[in-house]
């Protein structure tokens, strides 16, 4: 059995552009503690190319991009294909600087992330619960009962029969995708912070303001443009992935409400993502904000997040470091206060040194470096985690990819500069 572990969602401060000194830019991030001072250029040139890759298979009637994973230290890409590689998508990998290995997969990415959605919903109850993916290997993570006593949810039989059923409902839903169910002492938790004021770096904090009157605080992320209103992304679970209620700066100021929850949370596939779109007399700007003083320009968008990515991160709690390495995408069913569970697509992630997220991170930006010292989105924070009760670190984490939101709300454009 697994080290007993915790999943909670990561709510707290934000950093909220409009409403703060303008911050003067800095030269990109340095490449993790592992890598050689190739391993930017290399992996720029490397997700480039899957970037093409993703965006001409986008265009086609049915997916065929299956699972992707890149080595940066090498330059090595290998790219999982359903059916023939056609010619066109064999033009595309055949950048200088890099190797391309296609290996043949019997479904795409997009079908196993919809058929573990599907999954999900078709299991006895709706209990907390994760789903892994390594390549098209599945591996549920299933609490305890006594795990799930012990946070007062409902808890998913571990019995032959419940084991079987499980079993059959991954297999079913995406198309007989090897699956191996594992059980956990600890039950996935959305439990978000609610009214806690920090001493942050830099910045304003944002609040949900929650039905209940309470307020949730977390960190804004990318800012981007939709129509004739500003907003900036963040995390769904943040507003309990609800619509139309407010986002306060930490003054007590109303910045703007969220939106984007009913169409990223509960169409035909769920993300943890939400916008906030802030009111006329707030101004946004393509920067993330890594200190009080200090941001880095945005330039750009990944469309695909191969296993082996070097990412970085902005938390206000954490902090702005480049520790996080991609291990794989999966699906995270989280715990609601009011029973049940909400399942969302994520990409897991691990430090390569220290802690990958904490407690106040949610929302915050996940990046990689671009071209002339801008960086590039990657996605937001979404959840921790913990190894033991108590904790409030943890060199695991999921993040939810903005990439989905771009693909679902398609009038959405990111503040960027151009480079």
């Amino acid at each position: 059995m697994r080290r007993a572990t915790r999943w909670m969602t990561l709510a707290t401060a934000a950093l909220v552009a409009a409403l703060v000194v303008p911050a003067t830019a800095t030269p990109a991030p340095a490449a993790p503690p592992v890598a050689t001072a190739d391993v930017e250029a290399t992996q720029r040139l490397q997700l480039e190319v899957l970037d093409e890759i993703a965006r001409w298979d986008a265009l086609q009637p049915v997916s065929a991009l299956g699972s992707t994973a890149i080595v940066p230290e090498t330059g090595e890409v290998t790219v999982g294909w359903v059916g023939d590689v056609p010619a066109e998508v064999r033009d595309l990998a055949a950048a200088p600087g890099v190797a391309v290995a296609f290996v043949a997969e019997e479904r795409s990415a997009q079908e196993l992330a919809s058929g573990l959605l599907d999954a999900a919903a078709s299991l006895p109850n709706d209990a907390p619960v994760t789903f892994e993916v390594d390549g098209e290997e599945v591996t549920v993570a299933v609490p305890t009962p006594e795990a799930a006593a012990a946070a007062g949810v409902e808890a998913l039989p571990l019995d032959a029969a419940g084991v079987a059923a499980i079993e059959d409902a991954v297999a079913q839903a995406t198309g007989g995708a090897s699956v191996e169910v594992e059980a956990v002492d600890e039950v996935p938790d959305t439990t978000a912070r609610r009214g806690d004021v920090q001493d942050l770096l830099g910045g304003s904090t944002y609040a949900t303001r929650l039905p209940s009157g309470a307020n949730q605080w977390c960190t804004s992320g990318f800012q981007a443009v939709s129509g004739h209103f500003q907003h900036f992304v963040t995390a769904a679970h943040c507003s309990n992935w609800a619509d139309g209620l407010a986002a306060l700066a930490s003054g007590g100021q109303t910045l703007g409400v969220t939106t984007g929850a009913s169409t990223l949370v509960r169409g035909a596939d769920s993300y943890d993502l939400q916008l906030v779109r802030l009111g006329l007399d707030v101004r946004n700007r393509p920067d993330i904000y890594t200190s009080d003083s200090t941001s880095l320009r945005v330039s750009g968008w990944l469309r695909s997040l191969p296993a082996g990515t070097y990412l970085c991160k902005s938390g206000t709690t954490s902090g702005n470091v480049c520790n996080l390495q991609v291990t794989g995408p999966g699906v995270a069913c989280y715990g609601l206060a009011g029973g049940g569970a909400q399942c969302v697509d994520i990409v897991r992630v691990t430090s390569t040194s220290g802690t990958a997220f904490c407690l106040g991170d949610s929302g915050g930006p996940v990046y990689t470096w671009g071209d002339g010292g801008t960086v590039l989105a990657a996605g937001v924070v979404s959840g921790v985690r913990l190894a033991a009760a108590g904790d409030r670190c943890s060199t695991l984490g999921y993040l939810a990819p903005i990439a989905d939101l771009m693909r679902v709300l398609p009038g959405v454009q990111l503040r960027a500069v151009t480079v």
